[in-house]
């Protein structure tokens, strides 16, 4: 019967945290576009932040109320590869023209994902205990990130004539939309976080397999909906921005916003991340991608169906590995 429970309860917060993550990221996108953000900016920030808050919220209960800093890891990667493959690769198939994303997208956006990726793997290798340093390293390459944004954005304005238009949008109206989602999604998160955990002890599957898989699939539907959505559209410098930007949030602020707090709570985060596969899978899948969109510049729609076979086939290599 608890099982049943825990079933219900996972699906239930799945379900709030997808539909009210979608007003989140309908209010976030419409405070950048108050703001006149170039679409490739607010892709890989407002978007981006606003549809990667459940992965943020995980990854610090993880922490604070459960002591288990692995299940936000696991929910994490587990969401970065399914945004790059799952995500990209569907976008890729539902495209209703060739599906061709600028150079510039691929070297800001792009270029510092692969950056996060390969910090990510140098300080799980580095370190089982991490100190200050870590997280202030991984929260320092962020703002870096975004003050290369912040450049683009001034580019930009100098540029283009501000969408008179745009200031038409209620600011507070929408700010106050998008923190009673926060609220919510903070809420949902948190019971979504414990019967996971609940359940894969019940049913006798390392927690880590759940976080890898039903975690990260209920915290990127939000992801899923902006980049499908803007793909459809012919948007794909939005989309794409969407996927790395978010990855970009989920590793740098998801991963080292909750290690720095364990660092004033309990002197440091303790790494019993022993599936370090799962992140040498996610670097490899990475490189690949951006070695499809440097190499072709146009993807086709046999790359859109490479990235869903090689998601599937990590998937089916994890669970073997962790079972």
């Amino acid at each position: 019967m608890s099982i049943l429970i825990n079933i219900a309860v996972i699906l239930g917060t799945s379900a709030i945290i997808y539909f009210v993550g979608q007003r989140f990221v309908e209010a976030s996108s419409r405070v950048g576009d108050y703001f006149n953000l170039p679409r490739s900016v607010k892709g890989a920030t407002f978007d981006a932040i606003s549809s990667s808050f459940p992965e943020l919220m995980i990854a610090l209960f993880s922490v604070v109320a459960f002591q288990r800093f692995e299940m936000g890891i696991g929910t994490i990667t587990g969401s970065a590869l399914m945004n790059l493959l799952v995500i990209t690769g569907i976008c890729v198939l539902v495209a209703p023209k060739a599906f061709k994303v600028r150079p510039k997208v691929i070297r800001r956006d792009g270029w510092f994902y692969v950056l996060s990726v390969l910090v990510l793997f140098g300080a799980l290798l580095w370190s089982k205990n991490w100190g200050l340093p870590i997280p202030l390293v991984f929260i320092g390459f962020y703002g870096f990130y975004l003050g290369k944004i912040f450049w683009d954005v001034h580019v930009h304005r100098r540029t283009v004539k501000q969408d008179k238009k745009t200031r038409e949008i209620s600011l507070p109206h929408e700010l106050f939309i998008g923190l009673s989602a926060m609220i919510a999604i903070g809420v949902a998160s948190y019971f979504l976080t414990e019967h996971c955990i609940v359940f894969a002890e019940g049913i006798g599957i390392p927690p880590l397999l759940i976080a890898f898989t039903v975690m990260a699939i209920a915290t990127s539907l939000s992801d899923a909906v902006i980049s499908i959505t803007n793909a459809r559209k012919g948007h794909f410098d939005d989309a794409i921005s969407n996927v790395f930007g978010s990855n970009v949030f989920d590793i740098f602020i998801g991963i080292g916003l909750p290690a720095l707090v364990a660092v004033f709570l309990v002197g440091g985060a303790e790494i019993t991340f022993g599936n370090t596969e799962v992140v040498f899978g996610l670097l490899a899948a990475t490189i690949l991608v951006i070695y499809f969109f440097t190499q072709n510049r146009t993807l086709k729609k046999k790359h859109g169906i490479y990235m869903l076979l090689i998601y599937a086939g990590f998937l089916v290599y994890m669970t073997g590995v962790t079972t």
